[in-house]
């Protein structure tokens, strides 16, 4: 499946492949070789949605901060960009903000075009930043104000590379991910809470 948000990309890839067959096969060739590389950028997959606290984005992570309940999500052009929701909520605020395209990996991300959510949960207040990166421009939202949430469900896509910082809080849950892992969205569980209440 194509996630909402690239199918136009994906579509217009193929437009211009079958187009250009009669004409130019080398272009041709080209053309359709980046309508593939499309469809694996934007692949929206099914998911199995994982016990406690869920990953929200693809990718490695870059950094854990256990007294802040924070984890930052690095996410290679290779990995899937549409980010779920780590837990059960409602968006009490969704904040888009202009600024810079730096690399994703970069120590001076925190300046790049983002998208803040907040969420209300049975743990406490959540707070989600999606960040573009060099490459990725545009952060597609799927979620807004006051709207209820599943675990797992799909917040947004985040179109190539880019960077998710999770900030839980620290005295519901015991984060359990270390940098360097591999997360997936949705089914990896990166914090338990500690009163075992969630499933």
């Amino acid at each position: 499946m194509i996630a909402k948000g690239g199918r136009g990309f994906v579509g217009a890839g193929a437009v211009a492949t079958a187009v250009a067959l009669p004409f130019l096969e080398y272009i041709s060739l080209g053309l359709a070789s980046l309508t593939v590389f499309l469809m694996l950028v934007f692949r929206d997959p099914r998911r199995i949605i994982g016990k406690g606290v869920v990953a929200a984005a693809d990718g490695t992570v870059r950094e854990v901060d256990h007294e802040l309940g924070y984890v930052s999500t690095y996410l290679a052009l290779r990995n899937v960009h549409v980010t779920r929701a780590p837990i059960d909520g409602v968006v009490t605020k969704s904040e888009h903000e202009r600024g810079r395209h730096r690399p994703a990996f970069s120590r001076r991300t925190h300046e790049n075009e983002r998208v803040t959510l907040s969420l209300r949960t049975d743990i406490g207040e959540i707070s989600l930043v999606q960040m573009t990166g060099a490459i990725a421009r545009r952060i597609v939202p799927y979620v807004k104000e006051g709207q209820s949430l599943g675990k797992g469900e799909k917040l947004s896509l985040i179109r190539f590379g880019s960077r998710v910082d999770l900030y839980l809080p620290p005295s519901s849950v015991e984060i359990l991910v270390r940098k360097g892992q591999k997360l997936v969205a949705g089914e990896t569980c990166i914090a338990e809470v500690r009163d075992g209440r969630l499933g």
